[in-house]
């Protein structure tokens, strides 16, 4: 009994030691992109086959080679679009594959559709007239729960089902080659003032004309997406709450203020870094925090009309409907999948070359994971792509510009970015080095903490830059990093040795 006793113990012990060292999950990347490129020339092919078979048989020819020109654009986009960003990872690609089954498995009457994760970090989704739903990875990594996720699918498909894609484009079609927009163009040319100024007026009433059928189709698309939902075995009331999150998904994960001074303040970098909005400079102008653009425009938002289709959804729903954030702690595996895609929404932003938002979603995930090393890694190579393009003078292509319409502590970010020089990053870098981690685990040997590690030597100057980067060449010949730090160096010391 006492053997048993002593075996389980040490069972027990040798299974905690090994979930301890289990290896921090990292986001998705292989080398291999051939399943990548075949699945975005079988998409681009469903597109085309889909615009000829719906191909106008009347009309002008014009008409004729503006759907023509317009179908190739969007067998085009598709094609870049999955080649270039789908996201065939082993977790998160799998798991929304299996909701979007069971929703097609509970609606059998759907056309043949197919989906796509993309690695997309802008939180939105969208449907193509062939069946393709693409889902971006800042969508999911939004939402609360799979039911939510369920719906924003039942939605898109019911762009499909209602063939919104299809009709909007025939309607816009006829209306740019209707004999009435070409009477009014001529009558405004033949006219001797103002034609600018009436071709922009004009042009405008189109637009907003064609936004109007589009938030049309987006109310048929939340009643039948709801219909599709309420045959499955989700929870219907979800579609309000994803409602709730759409019309404030432009704002940030947390509308806090970053803490820049924890993180690169020291005494090698003593720079003052404002800890709350600025002060009202008379007290005769206080008053209450005034709402941001996206805050106070409809038209602004990503998402627009969400109140209205709020009110809808509710009416839909005779009342039930599950308002605000859930009180019960998400399930395991779909905490799993919030995690995971966060995680995605990152590395986009930084694989896209967009330093600032990379930099600024690892700080806003930082607070509530001081020992993610992947975290703190994609902060080090943050700061040295941004002084790697300030001293190619081509800082302004991957920083955006300071303005009213970004959140507020998205502007706190990019105002440290402009204030800082080149010879700042070498100790921004070493304070951010230095900051304490708690009970910090050993040292990570990944590609990305790799890759960290050259990037901060090179900034600090450090002697190991050399070994550190014939490590990883020699570890990750096909690594996600290999061309972005080394290409450089590989390509200047070609030309040393060329004759």
């Amino acid at each position: 009994m006492r053997l048993r006793l002593l075996l389980f113990l040490l069972g027990l012990a040798g299974a905690t030691g090994a979930a301890a060292q289990a290896p921090a999950e990292l986001p998705f990347y292989s080398p291999d992109t051939v399943r990548v490129q075949q699945l975005a020339v079988a998409h681009r092919t469903s597109v085309r086959q889909h615009f000829t078979a719906s191909a106008p048989k009347t009309g002008s020819g014009d008409y004729r080679d503006h759907y023509r020109k317009i179908a190739q654009e969007a067998a085009d986009e598709v094609y870049n679009s999955v080649r270039y960003a789908a996201l065939l990872d082993p977790v998160l690609e799998p798991y929304v594959q299996r909701v979007f089954g069971q929703i097609k498995a509970a609606n059998p009457q759907l056309p043949a559709v197919q989906l796509v994760l993309s690695r997309n970090p802008e939180p939105n989704a969208h449907a193509m007239g062939n069946g393709t739903v693409m889902l971006n990875i800042g969508l999911l990594a939004r939402l609360e729960n799979e039911s939510q996720l369920a719906f924003i699918l039942c939605h898109e498909l019911a762009h499909v089902q209602a063939r919104h894609m299809d009709n909007g484009l025939r309607e816009r079609l006829t209306t740019w080659h209707s004999k009435e927009l070409k009477r009014e163009v001529r009558r405004i040319v033949a006219e001797e003032y103002n034609i600018g100024s009436k071709l922009k007026t004009l042009a405008l009433g189109m637009s907003l004309s064609s936004n109007y059928h589009q938030r049309k189709y987006e109310k048929q698309a939340d009643s039948l997406g709801y219909v599709l939902l309420g045959r499955t075995k989700f929870e219907a009331p979800q579609a309000y709450r994803v409602l709730q999150l759409l019309d404030k998904m432009d704002e940030p994960l947390s509308a806090e203020r970053l803490d820049l001074a924890r993180y690169f303040g020291c005494a090698a970098a003593p720079y003052a870094y404002e800890t709350a909005p600025a002060k009202p400079r008379s007290i005769f102008t206080v008053g209450a925090k005034a709402a941001t653009v996206l805050e106070t425009s409809d038209t602004l938002k990503s998402h627009p009309d969400c109140a209205k289709r709020m009110r809808f959804m509710r009416d839909l729903a005779q009342g039930q409907v599950a308002e605000g954030p859930a009180t019960a702690a998400p399930a395991p595996e779909w905490a799993r999948v919030v995690a995971l895609s966060r995680l995605e929404v990152v590395q986009s932003w930084f694989d896209y070359d967009c330093y600032d938002h990379a930099l600024f979603e690892a700080l806003q995930l930082l607070p509530t994971q001081p020992q993610n090393t992947y975290l703190r890694s994609v902060v080090t190579l943050s700061l040295y792509e941004l002084r790697q393009h300030l001293v190619d003078h081509s800082f302004m292509e991957v920083v955006g510009n300071i303005s009213k319409h970004n959140p507020e502590n998205f502007n706190q970010l990019l105002t440290a970015l402009y204030a800082w020089k080149a010879e700042d990053y070498k100790n921004l870098t070493a304070c951010f080095a230095q900051q304490p981690v708690p009970a910090a685990p050993a040292a990570p040997t990944d590609e990305y903490a790799l890759a960290a590690r050259y990037a901060a030597a090179n900034l600090t100057d450090e002697p190991a830059t050399t070994a550190l980067r014939q490590q990883y060449l020699a570890q990750y010949r096909q690594g996600k990093f290999a061309k972005l730090l080394f290409a450089k160096n590989q390509t200047s010391t070609a030309k040393k040795h060329t004759p």
